[in-house]
């Protein structure tokens, strides 16, 4: 079985780096940080790396260089430009005259960006964005799709512009018709098998009960779901149903439409899926399960996604996280993947820790503590009770401080009447 996947990312005077060296390891990879710390640029990053058409969506300058490093199933290899490569540039108007291979490593190749596509064997990064709602589309029917080379070249090209949600390529909905009418001829077994095994992964994905499944596609050609007992249309599913259903199907379609025949089995297929904001629109019961539920549907692939979610991150093994951190006075980082877990850290550990997050506390919680607290040093029963009482309003009913307050009002109640 092969195994294709992305290594190292490298950046030199790129967007706010002066230099960055990521990891990675070869299945998932959740990078999280504050806002504003260069999430999204990394996987911007990456994108530059095949697409030489790209460079509009980043400012560079004469030192700026960008690389991947890749294993193909064994075979070392270095992809993007080096040094030199950008004589003159501005914001959304780059020119490279030059490009330059990436630096040398021994017992690795390197090959320039504009010829990744011809030379990496197929490889090929799935690139999805944060815009991941279903729009209505009629369908007339089945339509023909295009050859291995033209899909490869699509999905190589159209990289970055997927990644910002500036492509409409995808269609999801399409690719269901399309199923729904090859999926019995003699000649589509390996796509029979993959829609047998994404319908019965599509349950176990789906969170607190919902009974989420694939029902049928009529004469309207309209895909039918079932959703907590009623049937939907496709564009009918909640925002986080189609979030879901979009990433799924465009997994599917993008195996299907860029491997050699014999390896194009989602089950066994290798590569390389790129998600920013992988927690948009879903609800936290289902950031828990995600992971595994990505882990058994895909079991070979390398997920590499951002993710401002804290309960994504405790769902996460030994070597997934990578954390980043905002520094105002240094724009130089060396990362990988952390050999913790976080899955006994609660929720306001992982954002204050983990993700950056200064003040976990709401405002007008922290403010009527502090009322109450004053009222109690001032020893005003009454008022210290009314403070207590609007802090209840708010706070949890087991908040600890609450408890605190309680006894301390009724302590000093004892007190006065004595």
């Amino acid at each position: 079985m092969s195994s294709s996947y992305i290594e190292k990312l490298h950046l030199s005077h790129f967007r706010q780096f002066k230099t960055l060296d990521v990891e990675f390891n070869h299945r998932f990879n959740f990078i999280s940080g504050p806002n504003g710390c260069g999430k999204t640029s990394i996987l911007a990053g990456i994108s530059h790396c095949f697409n030489q058409y790209s460079l509009d969506f980043t400012r560079f300058n004469s030192n700026s260089e960008f690389w991947t490093d890749l294993n193909l199933d064994g075979k070392k290899v270095r992809t993007g430009l080096g040094k030199g490569s950008f004589t003159g540039s501005s914001y959304r108007s780059n020119s490279s005259d030059v490009y330059n291979p990436p630096i040398a490593e021994e017992n690795r190749i390197a090959i320039p960006t504009y010829q990744s596509e011809s030379r990496l064997d197929g490889f090929c990064p799935l690139f999805i964005g944060a815009e991941r709602s279903i729009k209505y589309k009629k369908i007339v029917g089945m339509t023909r799709e295009s050859e291995r080379q033209q899909q490869i070249h699509g999905y190589t090209r159209k990289g970055t512009e997927l990644l910002y949600g500036l492509n409409d390529s995808y269609n999801i909905k399409q690719w269901f018709i399309n199923r729904y009418f090859i999926i019995d001829k003699d000649w589509a077994t390996v796509e029979k098998e993959n829609w047998n095994h994404m319908i019965e992964f599509l349950p176990t994905l789906a969170p607190f009960d919902s009974n989420f499944s694939y029902i049928r596609i009529g004469r309207d050609l309209e895909p039918v779901f079932s959703l907590y007992g009623q049937e939907c249309y496709l564009e009918e599913l909640s925002a986080g149903f189609q979030a879901i259903l979009f990433i799924i199907a465009n997994i599917f379609e993008w195996i299907e439409a860029t491997r050699e025949e014999g390896e194009r089995l989602v089950k066994d297929a290798s590569g390389t899926v790129l998600i920013d904001e992988l927690d948009i629109h879903l609800h936290p019961e289902w950031q828990f399960t995600l992971r595994d539920g990505l882990s058994n549907i895909f079991p070979q692939l390398q997920f590499i996604v951002t993710t401002h979610s804290p309960h994504l991150l405790s769902s996460a093994k030994e070597n997934e996280i990578i954390i980043m951190q905002r520094h105002h006075d240094k724009n130089e980082y060396s990362l990988k993947p952390s050999s913790k877990r976080y899955s006994g850290w609660n929720t306001d550990q992982i954002l204050s820790e983990v993700m950056g997050v200064v003040s976990i506390e709401n405002k007008e919680y922290e403010q009527l503590i502090v009322a109450a607290l004053n009222k109690m040093e001032e020893g005003k029963i009454q008022e210290f009770r009314y403070a207590i009482d609007a802090l209840s309003k708010v706070a949890h009913p087991n908040d600890s401080i609450l408890t605190v307050l309680n006894t301390k009002y009724a302590s000093m109640v004892a007190l006065s009447n004595d």
